[in-house]
This record gives C-alpha cells, structure tokens and sequence, in this order.
C-alpha cells in the first residue's frame, strides 16, 4: 500500500536529494549569456575552455565570446578576450563574435570589440561583413559606430 505523501514533505525530500552539479563548460556558457562574470571566471579557472563551441541552444553553435557579444555584456566580452577568447573565432555560419555584436544591435560589445583589434572586413558564410549584418538586423546606431571604426583604419 502506497502512503500519500504531503507537499511539505515532497518539498523537503527534494531539497535533501543531492543537486546535480553543473560542468564548467556548460557553466562557462550560461554565464558568457547572462553575463555573470564571477561565475565565468570561476569556470575557466575551474577548467572550462574559453574556445568551446556551445551547440545547445544552436544549430550553428556560439562559443563564449560569441555568446557575451550577442548579449552586449562588455564586461564579460573584456574577461573572455584577457583569458584568451580567439577575437576571430566563428560559429558554423562564419559569424565572428562582432557579428553576433552587430546582429543584436550589441553597441558596448561591439565598441569593445573593434577596440581589442576584431576584424571589420571579416565575412560570414553569406558574405557579409559585421557592419552588413548590423545593417540587415536594423541596427543604425551600431552601422554607424562600424562604418567610424573601418572609416579610422
């Protein structure tokens, strides 16, 4: 016979059961897209490659500098280009950490960006530089800031 149990007493056997660690890779990643920079550094401190192509919740993958980019945590873009985040490292589709700045309309990121030395001409695998995707995605702000920065070197 098979006792009903409370949800006070479900509630606390869950709380007891041991929580499932998350690895650093996977830990790397979630804070490269949230931009939580003391749970970044924990992960490559604890092992996580800054280099890693995380295809989770993409098809064509992001690594963490690409992940940082996109979600304009310059911060975390600045921890991740320090412990050595390749600036021109793609994704499936050719996109540069600059792309998916420009993609998103991700302004401080990108300034960051441009600023440690990526490449503007770089292209993706349709052809198409950063500013191009900026461009396409609707993002005159960051067009601009792109067009400066090509307009200085």
């Amino acid at each position: 016979m098979r006792l009903p149990i409370s949800l006070a007493a479900a509630a606390l056997l869950a709380a007891a059961a041991p929580a499932r660690a998350q690895d650093v890779q996977s830990a790397l990643w979630d804070a490269s897209i949230s931009g939580d920079t003391i749970a970044l550094v924990k992960a490559l401190d604890e092992g996580a490659k800054v280099d890693s192509l995380d295809t989770r919740r993409s098809v064509n993958g992001r690594r963490p500098l690409n992940w940082a980019a996109l979600n304009n945590h310059a911060a975390a873009v600045r921890i991740l280009l320090d412990r050595g985040a390749p600036i021109e490292a793609t994704n499936l589709t050719g996109f540069t950490a600059l792309h998916h700045a420009a993609e998103a309309g991700s302004l401080e990121a990108a300034e960051v960006l441009i600023a440690r030395g990526a490449n503007l001409g770089t292209t993706n695998r349709q052809g198409m530089t950063p500013v191009e995707t900026a461009r396409e995605q609707g993002h005159p702000t960051l067009v601009a800031a792109l067009e400066k920065a090509a307009a200085a070197k």
